[in-house]
């Protein structure tokens, strides 16, 4: 058997895999039995090939997220799931790739669907069966199908009599033919069919693996030369851009030093509560204004440190003055952390305010390597490749917590100075904090105060219990998942 039909019989095994484990189910286990399948495919397609160190971090991370998906059921653990996925089948494919960006684009690039054409190819001459002339027909009649099922819909949609006799047709005709057959499960059988060729098909980019051979973390040195070959030192030109960045760098200080000073004075000690000052206001612009600073402070550090400037022989003065900047943007980040805090103490957790905590993280990895950027002699591509990576590590450790249900504790248990703010818990919240919810109804309508109406509480918690009792109806043991399994624990003993 030709290796072309061996991967077209693979292709449609693993499409066939993805609906069992997957159609009509939510995730949970059968993510995680999933990710086996797919990294047992991978080692056996590239057995012999040693895995990359990009590839084997993927890799174990994404079995954990698969684990956390479990465990947590949480949004962010599904999104860094996938992009874990598509960063593990690029790196096991391409070896020499380091950039996670490129571990995806290598991913996407698997998508050739001339080796589905080639397996075809196969079938036929081993079958009798002409398929080029299938697909022939099929490239003659897909335009008027496609045409003719726009019209069909505006017509089902216009016309009940027509919608009526249509739904008794097909009913008709599934009963005749005894399939459970629909157009979205034709999709999702596609969609098994994409992500299955994504795994198994290997198409190498050779211009993503040059591009990764020429990129260094470490910058060197460029000397100009004239026509004769001979070195032309550019002294004046690079002492003219020392200049002018000790000048700029000068300047940011002294202007980001009132700021931090005026931040110290109010958040760090002397701080007062006042009813009527809008602290949610001051987080949200102290976060756009670090965010500012930071792609600021990037750029003019890249730009200034791009080339021979960091081997210029008297730019010690321009290094200290952009340390000094570098630790005035963490001070920077310091305050937004208070402010945050503050927040948090008032008001108590929510999503957008453990954004800014994990936020807060990625900045002082960023000035890090910025520091180190600007002290190592180190090139933009460092900085690109380390902070990607550690962002990615950072999404995945933050991918084991179940936000919900910490948001719910600690709002429901910490000794804020205002009211619980109810409404967070039951619409802003999942129904993973269920159970919480009916457990510590007292403490909730206790610390709710005057926000706290009964009825709405209750109608809120059958809404959620309903949507955990329907989800439990309508899946099968694949789609277990921890979070779903305590609710329906708490449910079977209220």
């Amino acid at each position: 058997m030709s290796s072309s039909k061996m991967m077209l019989i693979l292709l449609i095994v693993g499409a066939t895999l993805f609906n069992i484990l997957f159609w009509n189910e939510s995730l949970g286990v059968n993510l995680l039995l999933f990710t086996l399948i797919n990294i047992a495919g991978l080692l056996f397609i590239n057995m012999g090939e040693k895995l990359s160190g990009p590839a084997k971090v993927t890799g174990v991370c994404t079995l954990l997220l698969s684990l956390a998906v479990i465990m947590n059921h949480s949004l962010i653990s599904i999104v860094v799931y996938c992009i874990s996925f598509l960063g593990m089948v690029g790196f096991v494919h391409q070896a020499e790739l380091q950039l996670f960006f490129y571990g995806i684009l290598q991913s996407f690039s698997n998508l050739k669907f001339v080796k589905l054409k080639n397996g075809l190819k196969d079938i036929s001459s081993s079958s009798g069966v002409d398929t080029r002339k299938v697909l022939r027909y099929f490239n003659i009649g897909i335009v008027p199908i496609v045409v003719l099922i726009i019209f069909y819909c505006l017509y089902y949609s216009a016309n009940a009599e027509f919608a009526s006799f249509s739904d008794t047709a097909f009913s008709w005709m599934g009963n005749f033919f005894t399939l459970d057959i629909s157009f979205s499960r034709i999709l999702f059988f596609g969609l098994g069919l994409v992500i299955t060729g994504m795994v198994l098909w290997k198409e190498e980019l050779s211009f993503l693996v040059e591009k990764n051979k020429v990129l260094s973390e470490q910058l060197v040195r460029i000397r100009s030369r004239d026509n004769m070959g001979v070195s032309r030192p550019s002294m004046i030109s690079l002492k003219r851009e020392y200049q002018s960045g000790v000048i700029m760098f000068f300047m940011l200080n002294v202007l980001l030093l009132v700021v931090n000073i005026f931040d110290a004075n109010f958040i760090w000690f002397n701080f007062e509560e006042n009813p009527n000052y809008n602290l949610k206001t001051y987080v949200h612009n102290g976060t756009y204004t670090l965010i500012g600073s930071i792609l600021l402070d990037m750029l003019i550090i890249i730009y200034f440190f791009r080339g021979n400037l960091n081997f210029y022989k008297n730019n010690e003065k321009l290094k200290l003055l952009t340390y000094t900047w570098v630790v005035q943007n963490g001070i920077l980040a310091i305050s937004l952390a208070i402010r945050n805090y503050r927040y948090i103490q008032f008001h108590g957790l929510a999503y957008k305010r453990i954004g800014v905590i994990i936020f807060l993280i990625a900045v002082m990895i960023g000035l890090s390597t910025m520091y180190i950027k600007v002290k190592e002699k180190r090139s933009l591509y460092f900085l690109i490749n380390r902070n990607t990576w550690a962002v990615y590590l950072l999404l995945v450790i933050s991918s084991f917590i179940n936000w919900d249900i910490a948001i719910t504790k600690y709002n429901i248990f910490a000794n804020t100075k205002r009211s619980l703010e109810v409404d967070v818990l039951l619409y802003q919240l999942s129904d993973k904090n269920w159970y919480l919810l009916k457990e510590h109804a007292d403490e909730i309508s206790t610390k709710g105060e005057a926000k706290f109406d009964l009825a709405r509480f209750d109608q809120a918690c059958e809404w959620k219990k309903n949507k955990i009792l329907k989800r439990k109806e309508n899946t099968t043991w694949l789609s277990w998942n921890y979070p779903d399994y305590i609710n329906l624990k708490a449910i079977n003993l209220d």
